[in-house]
């Protein structure tokens, strides 16, 4: 330390006049208690070359003198404090003082200096699991990403809260998280992102609550950091003792509601509601639909892959380097990702939809990574000039989108629209397709029937054979059928007032799709046929999913909203053995 400054870890009371140069590594509004919009103090953690660090605070009268000059990751030459003992719940760091700003404290920003970017204590998940009692002091630990619960919203004083839980594993020890808010809209905006592997995720400044005897993580607001794969040493050093304890680091990532939670089918076929292209080309509203059709182009327009940094932020070159704006610092380590956009057909017109990443790989079974390493010596596809060979493999692809109706107001074509989720597998396809011709009957009037009162017989003959045709030329995928199921357990009747139904001459149609995906593929292929025929005879009762309801629950709990967190995390910070791929 250069003798003009003092170090951090020599600071004591009662003296003021300290000179001290350091970094903030982290800055942050907390505040009034009551009137969230009204800030109470600017608190901040100052780090020396040495690394040790201390937590600064800057009172309320003060904050508007000071909170434009100082910026987080900034070094800075800061002089006279009042210096205080580090008391209460959830220190910020370790030392014995900490710093109060005074009117005549002067603060000088520095050029970018020796001084650490990051300083993190990180704590063992077995210090943390062994712990009986809240923690005084705010913690730092990192671990992979294994897990990401239902997300949740809840009413807490009249505003609506997010909450999910996470799980993080560590030395084959799991830890869970509760995440609030902010981090919740963090979180997601990585996870839209498509990377689908087990990231390295490290919390700054969280803090340890017990659930029911449980230990767990629960962010601070404002205060609590998240990072979601840095380009940082401790993570490359993380990475390193996950494989030399024999961890595959690259195992999926865990989402519930989008992986074995809600399936393909459920996803498709149950819980989201049914569009054309028309129809979203027509709505007004926000929303996801799920649409029927065909790939007829690949727009060549533009670069298909864009680079992002490992955190999943896009990142792009400057002067030779690239910065990513989460990380807050340059890169070297990139990752190429899809953006293909494809031109989908129906009996209703036409739109263009933009696959990113994770549906792009789903399609062409291939990673982005791969595909990029394949024609790097080709400039023109490398550049966009032209495009890869294996994507005019999806022309003439049926598929099934899941899109959000939020056009991409960026883009210059009308009736762009972002895929979600993609399926291109031909029984659920044809599970789609047969469903699409059930027939829901209006109140007191009949049931239209497939006959001449429709169209002639001979329509209802074609749809067979189109469908029969489908299942016969894809009997590699048929026979999968038994790799999917559909619950219909969650299909109940609902009673319509003044119309009556007799149960022992109707058939729910939906009851033969259960049949039909339960059977093999003879008993397929003879179920459709009877189906098929015997469709005019049916009447088809009004039935709705149990299982259609929003993923996002919303409850009031003002009153319960602490034990109903403790009933979240209860029971879910333990030592778990994972098992070695």
């Amino acid at each position: 330390m250069s003798p003009s400054f003092d170090a951090i870890s020599k600071i004591v009371p009662p003296r003021e006049a300290w000179r001290l140069k350091v970094r903030v590594i982290r800055a942050w509004i907390v505040p009034s208690f009551g009137n969230p919009d009204s800030p109470n103090s600017m608190e901040l953690i100052l780090v020396d070359e040495n690394s040790n660090k201390i937590q600064a605070t800057i009172r309320k009268q003060l904050i508007n003198r000071f909170k434009d000059n100082i910026i987080e990751g900034n070094c800075y030459k800061m002089c006279y404090f009042s210096v205080v003992p580090n008391h209460g719940s959830y220190r910020a760091t370790k030392h014995e003082f900490k710093l109060t700003f005074l009117f005549r404290t002067i603060v000088t920003t520095l050029p970018d200096d020796i001084i650490p970017r990051v300083c993190f204590t990180l704590y063992p998940f077995e210090e943390i699991l062994q712990m009986s009692q809240d923690h005084d002091y705010l913690v730092d630990v990192i671990g992979l990403l294994t897990l990401v619960g239902e997300e949740k919203s809840y009413d807490k004083d009249g505003k609506t809260i997010k909450m999910v839980v996470v799980e993080l594993s560590s030395q084959k020890m799991v830890l869970r998280c509760a995440l609030f808010g902010e981090y919740v809209d963090q979180l997601n905006h990585f996870l839209s992102s498509g990377y689908v592997e087990q990231p390295v995720v490290i919390l700054q400044l969280a803090k340890v609550k017990l659930f029911r005897g449980q230990p767990g993580l629960q962010n601070v607001m404002k205060a609590t950091k998240i990072y979601l794969n840095p380009d940082l040493a401790a993570v490359v050093d993380f990475r390193k003792s996950v494989v030399e304890q024999g961890i595959n680091g690259t195992q999926p990532l865990f989402i519930a509601n989008e992986g074995k939670t809600i399936s393909l089918e459920d996803d498709f076929m149950r819980l989201t509601k049914k569009s054309t292209i028309d129809e979203l080309q027509e709505n007004k509203e926000d929303g996801t639909f799920v649409i029927l059709g065909t790939i007829t182009d690949v727009v060549e327009e533009g670069c298909w892959w864009y680079s992002t940094c490992v955190c999943g932020k896009t990142v792009h070159p400057e002067s030779g380097v690239y910065f990513c704006d989460m990380c807050m610092h340059h890169v070297t380590n990139v990752i190429p990702r899809y953006r293909l956009k494809v031109v989908v057909s129906d009996e209703t017109g036409q739109g263009i939809f933009v696959l990113f990443d994770r549906e792009t790989t789903y399609l062409v079974k291939k990673t982005c990574g791969d595909l990029f390493n394949e024609v790097h010596k080709d400039s023109k596809v490398l550049c966009g000039d032209d495009y890869p060979i294996i994507f005019r493999n999806l022309e003439g692809k049926k598929v099934l989108l899941k899109v959000d109706t939020k056009s991409l107001g960026v883009d210059r074509y009308f009736g762009t629209f972002r895929v979600k989720r993609i399926c291109d597998d031909a029984a659920i396809i044809s599970m789609f397709e047969l469903a699409q011709t059930e027939i829901t009957p209006l109140k007191d009037a009949p049931v239209p029937v497939f006959g001449p009162e429709l169209g002639e017989t001979s329509n209802t003959k074609c749809l067979e054979n189109t469908v029969m045709s489908s299942f016969l030329q894809k009997e590699a995928n048929v026979a999968g059928l038994d790799d999917i199921h559909l619950d219909m357990e969650g299909v109940k009747e609902v009673d319509i007032q003044d119309h009556s139904v007799d149960s022992d001459e109707n058939v729910v149609l939906s009851d033969d799709i259960g049949s039909l995906i339960r059977s093999d593929v003879d008993e397929t292929q003879d179920l459709l046929s009877h189906l098929l025929d015997d469709s005019r005879k049916v009447n088809v009762p009004n039935v709705v999913p149990k299982d259609a309801v929003f993923l996002k629950v919303k409850r009031n709990l003002e009153a319960d909203f602490d034990k109903e967190l403790e009933d979240t995390v209860a029971h879910c910070s333990k030592i778990i053995k994972i098992e070695d791929s």
